[in-house]
């Protein structure tokens, strides 16, 4: 198993490109662009495993150094080694994954409301949203008949 330090770098890395796939994908989102959000959601499962695997591998090796698996652990074993750049990857790595949390909640947002207003056209089409004030699928509106459109002048 890699040391620490090379765990934190690795976990750096693929969270900067976590964190870059997040806005990639709130610009899809954003522009309804749907032939790319598929693409971006292969290589997110694949980051996601990738992110899994590296923090698993975290995980054993601050369990062999001893340390406690939360963040007070970490930082309370980090003061003892004296090592500031360890330090400071560490602090890195917990901003960046600070910023992905937001950007995925973001991009939920995003996609609840997509979902809500596409499901409300939807319903606008078939009829189901506010029955009765919209044609129907004889070209009639299903409210009272003296209201109806008729083309037998």
């Amino acid at each position: 198993m890699p040391p620490f330090h090379q765990l934190i770098a690795s976990e750096i890395a693929a969270v900067q490109r976590f964190v870059a796939l997040l806005k990639k994908e709130h610009a899809a989102l954003r522009d309804s662009q749907f032939d790319v959000l598929e693409k971006l959601m292969e290589e997110k499962g694949n980051l996601i495993d990738e992110l899994s695997r590296i923090g698993q591998e975290r995980h054993q090796s601050l369990l062999l150094l001893g340390v406690a698996e939360n963040r007070e652990g970490v930082e309370q074993w980090l003061r003892t080694q004296q090592n500031p750049k360890l330090t400071e990857a560490w602090q890195v790595l917990q901003q960046l994954a600070r910023e992905a949390k937001t950007l995925n909640e973001l991009n939920g947002q995003c996609i609840t409301l997509l979902s809500r207003n596409n499901r409300q056209r939807l319903e606008t089409i078939t009829g189901q949203h506010a029955r009765g004030t919209f044609y129907g699928p004889d070209g009639q509106t299903s409210f009272s008949s003296r209201f109806r459109i008729s083309d037998s002048v």
